[in-house]
């Protein structure tokens, strides 16, 4: 049986449902590389995040967790304020 923070964390997430990456390699998200070799694998994520109808709700969980690495919502740890040292 679910507790009320098990209901409510699962209602906050209800958009995962509709991702465009849902079921894809988590892989593609965190790209590793330098210069050309990581933006190329970069555009990849952001290409599927551009086609995605929840890709608002997925930056704005970004931040909310805060997520320091990887693509949310089509967008860099740099594009969100995060800094790659």
């Amino acid at each position: 049986m679910n507790t009320h923070a098990e209901d409510w964390f699962e209602l906050r997430d209800a958009w995962r449902a509709y991702a465009a990456c849902r079921g894809m390699d988590t892989d593609l998200f965190y790209p590793e590389g330098r210069g050309s070799t990581l933006r190329a694998r970069e555009q990849i994520a952001k290409n599927i995040c551009s086609s995605c109808p929840v890709a608002q709700q997925c930056r704005e969980a970004s931040t909310a967790l805060p997520e320091r690495y990887g693509i949310w919502g089509g967008l860099t740890e740099a594009e969100r304020g995060w800094s790659r040292r």
